[in-house]
């Protein structure tokens, strides 16, 4: 059984809710900073050399969103943590190599579910030494003066990982191959901007306006709606699904299949096609449940949907799915899996 998930309210003006984060989560944000950069890029980058990259970030995030920059300065100040090193683990997915074990995303509308409601969700896969514990984990129900309050799944120091909003926005994502990035906003850092948007074009908006530094997947969805985003640090393939959508960690769009995907993995290609078989296959009987036994979905054992270390005593083999979960943007309801979905139940948060 896993350790219970840590949650956790957040409220008032943008430093503030930062401040609050940060001082609450200031032990856990300084390992995520000492283990995931110190000693990862020990003996290869010192710290100065860490810090002055992510100072590069800083215009790019400050010119995007004035309000994400004030949430970052008052998690470092609430955690007595350097500026640069909260952009830093914010620009996670820009420092880390494609070899790791990824996350599998879906979402499903209209007549491919049983009531013609919106489900969307994802495995958040990481490796075994990252567990924590299940300290790694975070769930924030943000209250915002300006704009709808945020149900936002997140790791120490980052400000959003996915979630969904109370104008019924919500937000997947896969890692995809990594080529050469640039300082830019950090992926993590758009994730947060579209959780703040009032309408699904907003939220679309968020992420064509900024001057990308890396290469992802999004799923974004309403209540109706669902949206592919995929995206290089220049350009973007936006598709739409009346049905559904399964996506793994690989470029599938013929704007970037044949030129972006060096480096898939097996893993990525079984993933993607069981996920998308699995929708067509319960097309028009899809409701929660249904998509709960997607998320905990075994074939292919160990690196399956419902991903587990195996075997292989290799660090980077030792994959496992962290976290679990799926929103129902028309109820506004969010289910989370904390640990292997297969091990623990699904526990109903809202906003």
């Amino acid at each position: 059984m896993a350790k219970s998930l840590f949650t956790m309210d957040l409220s008032g003006n943008a430093y503030d809710r930062g401040f609050g984060y940060g001082e609450i989560c200031k032990s856990l944000i300084t390992r995520m900073i000492e283990e995931q950069f110190y000693q990862e890029f020990a003996g290869r980058q010192t710290k100065d050399q860490l810090l002055r990259h992510a100072s590069k970030y800083e215009p790019f995030i400050r010119e995007y969103s004035p309000e994400i920059a004030d949430e970052l300065r008052g998690i470092a100040e609430g955690s007595e943590r350097a500026y640069e090193e909260i952009v830093m683990i914010n620009a996670l997915e820009e420092r880390s190599d494609f070899d790791r074990p990824g996350c599998t995303a879906f979402a499903a509308t209209g007549n491919a579910t049983e009531k013609g409601e919106t489900y969307a969700g994802q495995t958040w896969d990481g490796l075994e030494k990252e567990w924590w514990d299940g300290e790694l984990s975070l769930l924030f129900k943000i209250r915002r003066e300006n704009g709808p309050d945020i149900l936002d799944y997140t790791n120490p120091g980052m400000l959003a990982c996915a979630g969904l909003n109370s104008s019924g926005i919500s937000i997947n994502w896969n890692t995809v191959p990594q080529k050469e990035m640039t300082a830019g906003v950090p992926s993590y850092l758009i994730v947060a901007e579209v959780l703040k948007q009032k309408t699904l074009g907003k939220a679309l908006d968020a992420v064509r306006r900024a001057d990308r530094a890396g290469y992802f997947n999004f799923v974004i969805t309403n209540e109706t709606e669902l949206y592919n985003v995929e995206a290089t640090p220049n350009d973007l393939d936006i598709s739409y699904s009346g049905e559904y959508i399964g996506h793994a960690n690989h470029f599938v769009s013929d704007k970037f299949r044949t030129t972006q995907n060096t480096g898939v993995t097996s893993c990525s290609i079984i993933r993607h096609n069981r996920m998308n078989r699995l929708l067509r296959e319960n097309r028009g009987k899809i409701d929660l449940e249904t998509c709960m036994g997607f998320l905990r979905d075994h074939v292919d054992y160990p690196a399956s949907i419902c991903h587990h270390p195996g075997d292989d005593p290799g660090p980077k083999e030792r994959g496992l799915t962290l976290d679990s979960w799926i929103s129902v943007p028309s109820k506004r309801e969010f289910w989370i899996a904390h640990g292997s979905p297969c091990e623990n139940q699904f526990v109903r948060f809202s906003i």
